[in-house]
């Protein structure tokens, strides 16, 4: 605060993409939408303010560049672009890369516990950039976790995203307004393809009220807007606070939220819904008193480590397999297999060839970003043309493009061929379980399991 401030007037530059950019995004969308996720919601998008309203958005970061995609994606209509800031180290890798994500709309950050104190002073051309978007009417977004997470909880808040936005208003002279969109993503699961994402977009809130505040006390105001968005946030999304607890916590929002829903009489049918039921069940648990809390916590750890154990799942305790069923699976993966075999060409090279650097990966939570960026721009636009260009010169270009049409769909039998491979196994490991000399490990299972349940009817019913 000390700084020189220096104004910034707008530029009335074309902020818009281009043709590139807007035919890239389309194929982001086609592969992220429809390949990459089974479903992906983006409700609330009509909180998006148009072109020409300055907008700071923020959010939880849990998945590193599939947050921003997904945001990226939520904005419709021709050409319109929102600004990311992203990890100043990925603008490293190569001049190439650098070039590219530019253009995408990232810009650098710099962070004291990644990049070191020395390189903060970096930030400074983002922060201009930043507030030149602004008083063109553009849209910025920020991680003011500075870092993605984990786990389902929100860290601590930075305070770029304030600074930025009152020096917005700075070069607005304070008389136009300068808003802060809150918005929260969501995982079914953070890892693998063809899971549930879920982008929420909240209310967009002025700073106008702030701007007295801001001129007589910065600092003040600032800390105030900080802890105001960090409560909205907190609130959207799944929080889990408790992080001594929180595998047990996790473990039991995910494997009784269908049973908690039912005692509550709450919708648990899609994944949005699934997380309201599931925020209320985690408010209602860490509610409880220490002695009730405490045997659901170190009831779920003793279950999960059983589970984890054995190469059970939960959901096996629900359920019997017969002889028959496991027969019956076993010839449909040997029915199917040729056509799974077929299926590996490209795919078997797509899905693999990015794992051995993910598998180096400390940050594992980089992984399906890392899948996504190189998949996207590199290995199916790359095998898929050799693909077409193969069937071309063996056949005709009618057969190619009929092969290049059906090489998606292949794509996602592959990995469909892989799950109820998969499930086979898990079904003839519960089938083995079931037999008399490992019959009473799973019966022990299924006692604790329903204990559980007991202790959640008799304290959450209605």
């Amino acid at each position: 605060m000390n700084k020189p401030f220096t104004k910034i007037e707008p530029t009335g530059k074309n902020r818009k993409g281009g043709l590139y950019y807007r035919g890239f995004k389309k194929f982001i969308a086609l592969f992220f939408n429809h390949y990459l996720y089974k479903r992906v919601y983006y409700p609330d998008v009509e909180n998006i303010l148009p072109d020409g309203s300055p907008q700071i958005i923020i959010s939880n970061h849990q998945n590193c560049l599939i947050d921003a995609i997904a945001v990226m994606l939520a904005f419709r209509g021709p050409g319109r672009k929102p600004y990311f800031w992203a990890r100043a180290d990925i603008f490293a890798v190569s001049k190439v890369l650098e070039k590219y994500i530019r253009f995408l709309g990232l810009m650098p950050a710099f962070r004291a516990s990644h990049e070191g104190m020395d390189d903060i002073g970096k930030n400074e051309s983002s922060f201009h950039e930043s507030r030149e978007l602004l008083a063109d009417g553009q849209s910025v977004m920020l991680f003011p976790e500075a870092g993605h997470q984990d786990k389902r909880y929100l860290g601590e808040f930075h305070g770029g995203f304030t600074t930025m936005a009152f020096q917005a208003a700075e070069d607005a002279i304070f008389e136009k307004d300068i808003y802060i969109l809150p918005v929260i993503n969501h995982y079914s699961d953070y890892f693998g393809m063809r899971r549930e994402m879920l982008i929420k977009f909240g209310k967009p809130i002025s700073l106008r009220e702030y701007y007295d505040l801001y001129k007589e006390k910065p600092r003040t105001a600032m800390r105030q807007v900080s802890e105001r968005f960090h409560n909205i946030i907190s609130s959207m999304m799944l929080d889990i606070r408790d992080l001594d607890n929180y595998d047990s916590i996790d473990f039991l929002r995910t494997n009784y939220g269908v049973k908690y829903a039912a005692i509550k009489n709450l919708p648990y049918k899609i994944l949005p819904e699934k997380l309201e039921t599931e925020k209320k069940m985690v408010a209602d648990l860490a509610a409880l008193d220490d002695e009730k809390r405490t045997f659901f916590y170190n009831s779920a750890a003793q279950l999960k480590k059983g589970l984890d154990e054995t190469g059970l799942k939960f959901k096996d305790l629900k359920r019997k397999v017969s002889t028959g069923q496991v027969i019956f699976k076993a010839l449909a993966c040997l029915v199917l297999l040729p056509l799974w075999i077929v299926s590996l060409w490209p795919h078997y090279l797509i899905y693999n060839i990015p794992k051995p650097l993910t598998n180096r990966m400390k940050d594992k939570m980089l992984s399906g970003s890392f899948f996504l960026g190189m998949s996207v721009v590199i290995t199916i636009p790359l095998f898929y043309l050799i693909s077409f260009f193969v069937v071309w010169g063996v056949l005709t270009i009618y057969m190619a493009l009929i092969y290049l049409a059906l090489l998606p769909f292949l794509g996602l039998f592959c990995w469909e061929y892989t799950e109820l491979w998969d499930s086979f196994k898990q079904d003839l490991r519960l089938w083995k379980f079931q037999k008399r000399t490992k019959s009473a490990i799973l019966r022990g299972f299924k006692h604790t399991s329903e204990t559980i349940e007991d202790q959640l009817w008799s304290l959450f019913r209605i």
